[in-house]
């Protein structure tokens, strides 16, 4: 039976160093926690966001299977860090660690579970098992150092106070509707924003995350946008760290233009990936159902919210 990771577990998972399978990109290009410290900041404290959870199918067996949430404080949307061993078929045992995973991000106030995964992967598969379903395609590319294309003119300046409305509402005009439901606009203190103006209108909205190993950027460019290469050179110009970091940009399907750019800029193409999520049955304690507000009148991508009732 999976449980919460505690104290004596941590002398496992030195033999997972190099094979544990992240399923966030934020965590694979970014920040790159190592297995260990993760584990131990989420059996120090609740408040670092990290929850490990294990099993061990068999008490005379040595075998054990790992998995691992990040969910800030406060959201109700949580991410799977890791599952460990990486390089296992798919386990019954991990059917177990998600659903220890799924409680432990209910009991925290989530709504869903996220995580990304490459295409025809063994994780896939586990992914899909546990409950999770596909809501978008996307792929990483990494960035030159240089990308030397048109005048370079393009002008891209952070989000203020001033130009946030203007920001949130190019988000909501170009990200499809079942996106939104599952990713609204990325607000948080570790994501820098920026926008791009042209004839007086935001044409180009960037979230950009910066870390210890590299910088992940989400770009949304407008539709109507021919020239996308001299603002993907602008762009990266205005990046900082360019020069000591790695920079990778994460496309969506939606946003095919941005990948022909990008060929022709000659960045690296990497893995075609999905973005999947699991949602969370909700539970309330009244004596009375109550109606998840924002989820009603639309049609499901997903396993849907269940509304519980449970009485005093």
């Amino acid at each position: 039976m999976a449980r919460k990771i505690i104290w004596k577990d941590l002398a496992a998972l030195a033999r997972f160093k190099n094979q544990k399978l992240v399923l966030d990109n934020s965590f694979q290009y970014v920040y790159n926690p190592g297995l260990f410290s993760s584990s131990l900041l989420s059996l120090v404290s609740s408040a670092s966001g990290f929850y490990t959870a294990v099993e061990q199918p068999n008490s005379e067996d040595t075998s054990v299977f790992v998995g691992q949430l990040f969910q800030p404080p406060g959201s109700v949307s949580a991410r799977v860090v890791f599952l460990a061993p990486g390089d296992l078929d798919p386990h019954p045992a991990f059917g177990r660690v998600f659903s220890q995973l799924a409680n432990a991000a209910g009991e925290r106030g989530a709504l869903q579970i996220k995580a990304e995964v490459s295409d025809n992967s063994f994780g896939e598969e586990i992914l899909y098992l546990a409950g999770f379903r596909p809501y978008a395609e996307q792929q990483i590319w990494k960035l030159p150092r240089r990308i030397v294309f048109g005048t370079g003119k393009k002008a891209w300046i952070p989000v203020s106070k001033d130009t946030s409305a203007l920001a949130e509402s190019f988000y909501q005009r170009i990200l499809p509707g079942q996106i939104q439901r599952v990713e609204p606009p990325p607000v948080s203190p570790d994501i820098q924003s920026l926008i791009s103006w042209k004839d007086g209108k935001v044409v180009g909205f960037a979230a950009a995350q910066f870390g210890p190993k590299g910088i992940l950027v989400d770009l949304l460019m407008a539709p109507e946008i021919d020239l996308v290469d001299e603002y993907l050179s602008a762009l990266l110009f205005h990046l900082p760290y360019r020069d000591t970091r790695d920079v990778y940009l994460r496309v969506r399907s939606y946003q095919e233009q941005l990948s022909s750019a990008l060929e022709r800029v000659e960045a690296q193409a990497g893995p075609k990936q999905k973005a999947v999520v699991k949602r969370l049955t909700v539970h309330y304690n009244a004596k009375q159902t109550f109606r998840v507000q924002g989820f009603e009148k639309q049609p499901d991508i997903t396993t849907p919210i269940s509304n519980s009732e449970i009485k005093n």
